[in-house]
């Protein structure tokens, strides 16, 4: 039987990685986080195939739930990734698909209820525009809404969520709910107005990733095993990161010239690599006041230090590649032409043809005394809300369903994708599963990410850093937008607090 560590077994099975990660999936990454020290055992654990496992994980659903065939309506955006990952899913051979597919029907059999899943529009703009339209008309024929993330949360602005702080049936100390990002991306935690989990699989694959050629690197550098210790023991910063990529720099068609033809240590498109790696490097660039509302805290030793470092990455040394015209990423990786890859999970998508084998690791840390953080495109993935607008009477059997499509794509839909995407069978001795393991652990992000839609400040680094050649001056920057960044921060939380009470 197919096997898959639970994030809950973590403490149990990932001992090192524990030691070096700090808290589990469930409590909130912040700045200045220690991580234990820091460091850990060198020595991946070895554990043992108990149960329970992944797949018979259960949730705290009553055993005689049922609804009466009732149907639940519930929107999302019609996009390809969506349709087949969060919704619909097709009984197509596909066994990712299908894994989907029988989620659904696992649910409704256990409910007794009919999911009617109505595609929105599949443009990133125009369905939340379709949805905002929607509920401001009061439009009641939507028992849930599925949107990206951080449209989620600006939209919560306007009030059109119902609270589901307290809600029946929804239980956040399960594993399958992204708790650590539901809190870091909360103006406050008194109220949660949109809840987001293993239920949309498009959120699991925006988490953070790193995919390395084990024969480059041992090329270079030796044994790949110890890049995984380097994780493990907590040690795993973007000045290890930036070694490696100016080890590896080679002009290989002889040119003496620096240019597309050359090998790297990554590549990275403008809106790409930049922001990914800004949005994962353990910083939260928030405070919190008394009581519990974020303050802005961008400017500071960390956040000046972190401008340097990735401006240093994008241009010192021939570290980089910037691909504007020419090939991705992704396809000088295939080239064996970067040792890493820098992206997300969803990234496996496009590497199931490589000619050498890869490894897969988390992005790396400011510093070492932070934690990991899997924030680079987790908010674009569809999280879940239920409009005010929605008839009330259908609010418990709502969550309800919430509650068993996540726990559900929990056991059977991540793990199947795992195994087909990233090709990892999940044993106690698999590295690379353990490095997904530490993956998911740490789902979170900047509140500043999750807020980026409704103010516009998530590539602020990237703004600051792209284009510059080199430097980074990010207090001159500050200087210049602080006014503007701070009046539309205060803005949001004042709407906030008016449509919370």
């Amino acid at each position: 039987m197919k096997k898959i560590l639970s994030a809950v077994m973590a403490s149990a099975l990932l001992a090192s990685v524990i030691t070096a990660c700090g808290e589990a999936a469930d409590t909130p990454a912040s700045q200045g986080t220690s991580a234990d020290g820091g460091a850990g055992d060198t020595n991946l654990t070895v554990a043992e195939e108990t149960e329970p496992s992944r797949e018979n994980t259960p949730d705290n659903l009553p055993d005689d739930l049922d609804f009466g065939g009732a149907t639940v309506n519930i929107i999302y955006m019609g996009s390809e990734d969506s349709t087949h990952y969060d919704a619909l899913g097709e009984a197509s051979g596909d066994i990712v698909y299908d894994a989907v597919y029988n989620r659904n029907i696992s649910v409704e059999e256990r409910l007794n209820v009919k999911l009617n899943w109505i595609a929105g529009s599949g443009d990133w703009d125009g369905y939340p525009s379709d949805i905002k339209k929607a509920m401001t008309a009061g439009v009641s024929d939507y028992d849930i809404v599925m949107m990206e993330n951080s449209r989620l949360f600006e939209q919560s602005l306007s009030g059109y969520w119902r609270d589901l702080i307290d809600a029946e049936y929804l239980d956040y100390d399960q594993p399958w709910w992204y708790s650590a990002m539901m809190s870091d991306g909360a103006i406050d935690n008194n109220h949660r107005y949109f809840i987001t989990g293993d239920v949309g699989l498009t959120t699991l694959q925006g988490a953070s990733a790193i995919y390395f050629n084990k024969g480059m690197f041992e090329n270079y550098f030796g044994d790949y095993n110890a890049l995984y210790t380097t994780v493990t023991d907590g040690k795993w910063t973007h000045d290890v990161l930036a070694e490696y990529c100016r080890a590896v720099y080679s002009d290989l068609d002889g040119s003496t010239t620096v240019n597309a033809a050359d090998q790297f240590g990554f590549a990275y498109p403008q809106w790409g690599v930049p922001n990914y790696l800004s949005m994962s490097t353990g910083l939260s660039f928030i405070t919190r006041d008394a009581d519990g509302l974020p303050v802005l805290d961008l400017n500071n030793e960390l956040t000046i230090k972190w401008a340097e470092t990735l401006a240093n990455l994008l241009y010192a040394d021939n570290m980089a590649w910037d691909t504007t015209g020419g090939d991705d990423q992704h396809t000088m990786f295939k080239k064996n032409q970067t040792l890493f890859d820098i992206g997300m999970l969803s990234t496996a998508n496009g590497l199931r043809d490589l000619t050498f084998e890869y490894g897969l690791i988390p992005h790396p840390k400011l510093t070492e005394s932070l934690d990991y953080m899997s924030g680079a495109g987790v908010v674009n993935g569809e999280g879940a809300a239920i409009p005010v607008s929605a008839l009330t009477d259908n609010f418990e059997r709502s969550c309800a369903v919430l509650e068993a499509l996540c726990a559900e794509s929990y056991r059977t839909v991540a793990p199947t994708w795992y195994e087909t995407a990233l090709k990892i069978k999940y044993v106690a001795t698999d590295t690379d599963a353990q490095m997904v393991d530490l993956i998911y652990s740490r789902i979170t992000g900047p509140f500043i990410m999750m807020a980026d839609k409704a103010i516009g400040i998530g590539s602020i680094f990237t703004n600051v850093c792209y284009g510059n050649g080199g430097k980074a001056d990010f207090a001159s920057y500050w200087g210049k937008n602080e006014k503007s960044i701070t009046k539309k921060w205060d803005k949001m939380i004042a709407n906030y607090q008016e449509i919370s009470g």
